[in-house]
């Protein structure tokens, strides 16, 4: 039986092999104010484990400290048997092996959708132009994205933007993606579509960490969802026992606040 997670904790210490993901006692502050307290967690190839919880709970920051997008204050982080927190570690490699969306898309506003897809192509992978032209095309065509491929993202809308930034980071054949609050700046009508495409990615087998409020998504789609309060792990477990039988008292009263 699973208990109420303790900030240093180990969450999901069961998987299976060498875990792809694996956080150890991960801390984050900013000055005085500690956002991550303690946060250790494993995730095995091929999961899905989505992050619900409060604003201001420590999820967006999890995210880009796994991205190091922010730097840990004190813990490790470790991607497919990488420590990504040494150092010495290359943060172009790393980021190269991560991909990351964001609420907000992120698009170069000047760039084609196409350019922005090639970018990091060629200047992260050192593709050549028609070498990263033809990744793109590949990409966008998967996404339902081709006939827009020389637009520009002011042109499309919201749900395509994000998109075309899930084919932007899927371009560099990331061994994890990471998904932070990819719908929640999508109008309603638009969210449908974004949702079908991480559901697809999830059927394919791809590693995601999904930080999201779309609570629908997470109970069809996580393997485990993990419920994180005040920057500490405070529940953890398949999507029937989190949303149907939470058991502790403050998991219970963020779901009576969002279902």
């Amino acid at each position: 039986m699973e208990r109420e997670a303790r900030p240093g904790q180990l969450v999901g210490a069961g998987v299976a092999e060498r875990p792809a993901v694996q956080l150890r006692d991960v801390r984050k502050s900013y000055g005085r104010v500690e956002v991550l307290r303690g946060v250790s967690l494993d995730v095995a190839a091929g999961q899905v484990v989505c992050v619900i919880g409060p604003s201001g709970s420590g999820k967006s920051t999890l995210l880009r400290c796994i991205n190091r997008l922010e730097e840990t204050t004190s813990g490790s982080i470790v991607v497919n048997g990488s420590n990504i927190t040494d150092p010495k570690a290359d943060i172009d490699k790393i980021r190269a092996r991560i991909g990351i969306v964001f609420q907000h898309f992120n698009l170069f506003p000047h760039m084609s959708v196409q350019d922005n897809v090639t970018l990091a192509l060629r200047h992260v992978k050192k593709l050549t132009k028609t070498e990263a032209d033809r990744v793109a095309r590949d990409r966008l065509a998967e996404l339902g994205l081709s006939a827009l491929a020389e637009r520009r993202p002011r042109d499309l809308s919201g749900g395509q933007q994000q998109r075309a930034a899930i084919a932007r980071a899927l371009a560099m054949d990331p061994e994890l993606m990471l998904f932070d609050e990819a719908t929640s700046a999508l109008d309603p009508e638009l969210v449908k579509g974004v949702l079908d495409v991480m559901k697809a990615l999830a059927k394919r087998g791809m590693t995601m960490i999904v930080v999201t409020h779309e609570l629908g998504f997470a109970r069809e789609v996580a393997d485990r969802v993990v419920f994180i309060d005040q920057g500490v792990i405070a529940e953890h477990g398949p999507p029937s026992q989190i949303f149907g039988a939470p058991r502790t008292e403050r998991l219970q009263a963020f779901l009576s606040q969002v279902l």
